[in-house]
């Protein structure tokens, strides 16, 4: 029974066998009879082979052993609530005994080593210097990402005292939190433990005997689905031995001796011939006797045929079958029986298939000729398995979801989908699920099912009802709704603001297929989306193969507007300009030009592109004409289009051209200034603009398919903000994966089962530390910003908490100001804890697909996560979330300036987003060594692993007072980059950031200017002519050609007396 989990790999003999009565007879070579072996999967399997003897068909036998597997799942998936800690610890510890002494292991590593070494250091090494040693143990969770060698714990610390327990675990699984055993299990490893005994177990061998999956929590590896796929395959190649079956050896010596035609075998009880000579003569004359068989042939098939619809009512009899000829004496006669035999089947299939339509045209249609029968009966068959093939494809193969458009019936949308290369528009019902916290025990009245649940901000779950309703239905008992909010057993309604769309997507995603257990229909039934699955982009692909679009784009401005068709496939770009004063200034020469000086790179296709300029006077007969042009180009292009849409607003243009109803539409944002016409030569501006649109269209297509792959998202829904948007659905699939309830709402107020907490107006306001030192700086100092502050926080927020003995949730110096400001308002940040950690595994994610495939779009989610955790815009966005991170990243900021001043750095300023250091050099080549050599250092520290920082400017003289009011001598970027800088006044930017000038009066602003301009330029002009002449004036000898630190000294104070001089 058992099977390997690999392709192609087989397993060593392994069986069970059962007596007549029922009672296990033998078993060998399972883990139930191994040592030291996971007392849960024994206890699995002493249970599970019995229920093989259960059920009278494959299905129910399968339906009782998978009832096994699921309870030990359940255990497993509710983290052992139900049993004790002492019944947890024996069904998950494993064992394994030494067979030497821990030092003969020397480097090893293994999951008893790691045991043995730590028994060693709360036991004392005495215990684990003998061989023999018996490590029991089991598998943390912490510190993650390490092998599971390393995180073996041994079970004799839970035996111990609960402060040595409380400080080894913390040691081991460098936690700060409690550390009981349920919260320190690894719960994934051990499930892939027990779903690895139950696939081989249970459903791989079911999936090979053609049995749906018995325990779906379990998924099949990937090569198993193509093992099933070629033994359902209809199409595969039969083999030899499919079609015979060995003979008998007596039979096939006897028939040695006679050796005829392989027709002759189906024959066996009369003897071969041996004259096969003469059998094939007289075939051959048989069949042409007079030279022109096929004319007889012909008229009579006709004939027949003809007599057959007449006569499709009447009983069939087959008179040739009660012919009996001998063919050994006389041969001609028994192929001429066999003909008519032959004949006779063939007139009755045609019968069967022609019956139904001869008898629908009534009796008055009694001549019909050979060529007018088939004629029927092929028009008819194709019309009838036309649909067919359109429904069977919808479920035989996996769909490509292009967009899902709501309609007018509230929960129901139509998804353009395309599968096997044929694009549909398909109902798809979309139910609104909710989730009802009730304190009173749950009845039979409660409309939904009990689940298991994290709330969010820790809210204590009592009862909580998944309920599963029509989008009509909520709204209709919506007062109700608000009425059970009010009871006071009802602690909260949770996920009622979720947009149905966004749920869709959450669920199926941009690939899905049908379920099995689905049933068929026709395409306009519509289907619900609990009979969709979602399907990885990797396992199917979606839009690999090239998808044809059009471009449409649109600009408007007080009656004059330009519409631009641009159609790739049949290269084509058609304009239409609206203009009421009938002056024509755009030419197809002048688009073209305009467009081929748009597109970056030349394109042999574009060579071949046509312009064409069409004029009229009012908005309607434009789009009227845009109409008529893209119903023309739907008739010529009958395959998969999808339309690309940029206009200023997208329902007014779908109302003026109906024909987009036809496509699925995605829009591309619109930039405003398009819209904005000049008075006068608004045509020439307006068509330039359009070719750069057009131009771009192509790499902007492709640009979101690939964004479509990467967010498993339908292209033509994505959001104005596609980062934003992007970042909450993966965050909200990654909440659903950990069993969390989602707080999406529209207005940037987390919904919290309909009660809001503390003051919300000022929820997202936090103290953005900011640090100054005010003062004239002479030398060369550097901007320096910082990028992926709150990625690296994120990340290494739990060595930030070990470092600082404390919890990450602790908001002590965050309290914003204010008379009704207290602490317990500002508290809830640590009950986001559970939200956070699954946004650190996100976010884990995001960056390796950044660093290991190169992914743009995981790097640009990056960058912007605290402008999404920031943003009200944001569906899942919530203060205390926001909160708790910017407390990590005040953290992680003070070490990091304190690791600036170890490494001898002056801070000048520093916030969030830059710093500026003093270099306290005075030539540009030895300020950008000492840069490049204080960014190596830092970049070698765990704590600052991700924070990248970029120099972007050097000052010569800074002369700062705070980041609003600044002054310096700036160097152009071009010579800071260059091998050999002169630092002449050409090189340099004199800056005057001032807004303290803005106070003075409008006279006196540009003579402080001046005067602080000056107090910079001055004495740095000196500075330069001292430093020259002393280059010049050392000898080209000296060993020390670069200013010493009493040199500078001595420089600086000479740069002060001579500035006081002036």
């Amino acid at each position: 029974l058992p099977a390997s989990k690999e392709e192609g790999i087989l397993i060593k003999k392994r069986y069970a066998v059962f007596n007549e009565d029922g009672t296990l007879a033998e078993l060998k070579g399972f883990e139930i009879k191994r040592r030291g072996e996971l007392k849960l999967i024994k206890v699995f399997q002493a249970e599970v082979f019995d229920k093989f003897l259960h059920g009278s068909t494959l299905e129910e036998c399968y339906a009782a052993v998978a009832s096994v597997a699921n309870r030990w799942l359940d255990l497993l998936d509710n983290q052992g609530i139900d049993i004790s800690d002492s019944e947890l610890l024996g069904f998950i510890s494993e064992s394994s005994t030494m067979s030497k002494s821990l030092v003969d292991y020397g480097e090893q590593k293994s999951c008893a080593v790691t045991t043995a070494k730590r028994l060693a250091e709360f036991l004392g090494d005495s215990m684990v210097k003998d061989k023999g040693l018996h490590c029991q143990y089991i598998v943390a969770r912490e510190p993650q990402g390490t092998p599971v060698s390393e995180r073996a714990v041994p079970v004799a610390i839970f035996e111990t005292d609960a402060e040595v327990a409380k400080f080894y675990l913390r040691k081991w699984c460098k936690v700060s939190t409690e550390a009981n055993i349920r919260f320190i299990l690894d719960w994934s490893y051990y499930k892939q433990r027990l779903s690895s005994a139950i696939q081989k177990i249970i459903t791989i061998p079911a999936a090979m005997q053609k049995i749906s999956n018995p325990v779906p929590r379990v998924l099949h590896p990937d090569w198993l689905h193509k093992k099933v796929r070629e033994k359902d395959d209809r199409f595969r190649q039969r083999k030899l031995r499919d079609m015979f079956s060995p003979l008998n050896k007596d039979m096939g010596m006897h028939n040695l001796n006679g050796t005829g035609d392989i027709e002759d075998l189906l024959t066996s009880d009369k003897g071969l011939r041996k004259t096969t000579a003469s059998h094939g003569f007289n075939i051959g004359k048989e069949n042409h006797p007079n030279g022109s068989p096929s004319a007889k042939a012909s008229l009579g098939h006709c004939k027949n045929q003809q007599k057959s619809v007449i006569r499709s009512n009447e009983p069939l009899r087959d008179d040739s079958a009660d012919e009996i000829v001998d063919r050994s004496t006389d041969y001609q006669g028994w192929l001429e029986a066999r003909k008519r035999k032959w004949k006779y089947v063939r007139e009755q299939k045609k019968r069967r298939r022609l019956g139904a339509a001869a008898s629908s045209e009534g009796p008055s249609n009694n001549l019909f000729s050979a060529r007018n029968v088939s004629q029927l009966h092929g028009n008819s068959r194709n019309r009838s398995t036309f649909f067919q093939k359109q429904e069977l494809s919808l479920f035989r193969s996996h769909w490509q979801i292009i967009q899902l458009a709501p309609s007018t019936l509230p929960g129901r949308f139509f998804a353009w989908v395309v599968a096997e290369g044929i694009m549909f528009k398909i109902p798809i019902n979309v139910p609104r699920v909710f989730y009802l916290n009730s304190k009173a025990p749950i009845t039979d009245e409660f409309p939904g099912r009990r689940v298991k649940k994290i709330l969010p901000h820790g809210k204590p779950s009592f009862n909580l009802i998944e309920v599963v309703t029509s989008e009509e239905q909520f709204r209709a008992e919506g007062r109700k709704l608000a009425a059970h909010l009010a009871e006071p057993d009802v602690e909260g309604i949770y996920e009622t603001k979720i947009p149905l769309e966004l749920n869709a997507i959450l669920q199926i995603g941009c690939v899905c297929k049908v379920d099995k257990s689905a049933k068929k229909r026709n395409i306009q039934d519509g289907w619900d989306l609990a009979e969709l699955q979602m399907k990885t982009t990797a396992e199917f692909s979606y839009l690999e193969q090239t998808v044809s679009f059009f471009y449409l784009y649109h600009s408007v401005s007080e009656g004059r507007a330009v519409y631009v068709m641009y159609f790739p496939t049949s290269l084509r770009v058609h304009a239409v300009v609206i203009n009421p004063f009938r002056n024509k200034e755009l030419s197809p020469v002048f688009l073209e030009k305009q467009f081929r000086d748009a597109c970056q790179t030349p394109d042999p296709l574009h060579e071949n592109l046509t312009f064409q300029v069409d004029y009229h006077t009012s908005m309607d007969a434009g789009s009227k004409y845009v109409q008529r042009m893209l119903l023309e180009y739907r008739q010529q292009h009958p395959g998969p289009v999808i339309g690309i849409i940029e206009c200023p607003k997208l329902q007014a243009i779908r109302e003026s051209v109906r024909a987009l109803d036809d496509f699925p539409c995605v829009t591309i944002p619109c930039n405003a200034r398009d819209n904005n016409y000049q008075a006068l030569g608004w045509q020439a501006t307006a068509g330039r603009t359009s070719m750069q649109r057009c131009a771009a269209s192509t790499q902007w297509f492709n640009e979101r398919i690939s964004l479509a792959r990467y967010a498993h998202v339908p292209l033509g829904n994505f959001e104005l903000d596609w980062l934003l948007f992007t970042a909450d659905v993966f965050f909200s699939r990654a909440l659903h994966d950990q069993q969390q309830v989602l707080w999406i709402s529209d207005d940037g107020i987390p919904d919290l089962g309909g009660t809001y907490e503390g003051d919300i107006c000022f929820a997202d306001e936090v103290i953005q530390p900011a640090l100054t030192y005010p003062g004239a700086y002479r030398r060369i100092s550097v901007e320096l910003k910082i990028h992926h502050l709150a990625v690296n926080s994120l990340l290494k927020s739990s060595q930030v908490d070990e470092m600082e003995g404390g919890s990450i949730g602790n908001f002590e110096n965050d309290i914003p100001p204010g008379p009704n400001a207290t602490e317990t308002d500002y508290n809830d940040a640590s009950l986001c804890l559970p939200a956070f950690q699954v946004l650190k595994q996100l976010i884990q994610r995001c960056i390796s697909d950044a660093v290991s495939s190169g992914n743009v779009f995981a790097d640009a989610i990056l960058q912007h996560l605290y402008r999404w955790l920031c943003s009200p815009r944001s569906r899942l966005h919530d203060p205390a979330l926001h909160r708790l991170l910017h407390n990590v990243m005040k953290k992680v900021f003070a070490l990091f300036l304190a690791e600036f001043r170890k490494l001898g750095a002056n801070v000048i300023f520093a916030n969030f987003s830059k710093i500026i250091i003093d270099t306290g050099k005075v030539d540009l080549p030895s300020a950008r060594a000492y840069c490049d050599s204080l960014l190596k250092t830092l970049q070698t520290r765990d704590l600052f692993e991700w924070i990248e920082l970029e120099p972007l400017h050097y000052w010569h003289s800074l002369l700062f007072m705070d980041q609003y009011n600044y002054g310096g001598i700036q160097a152009k970027t071009q010579n800071v980059t260059s091998a050999d800088s002169s630092d002449g006044d050409d090189d340099i930017d004199i800056v005057s950031s001032w807004n303290i000038a803005e106070y003075l009066p409008k006279a006196t602003q540009d003579h402080f200017v001046l005067i602080v301009s000056e107090f910079l330029y001055v004495p740095w002009k000196y500075m330069k002519e001292q430093v020259a002449c002393r280059a010049a004036m050392r000898d080209d000898t000296s060993c020390t050609p670069s200013i010493t630190i009493m040199a500078a000294e001595n420089l600086e104070g000479q740069v002060v007396d001579y500035l006081r001089g002036q």
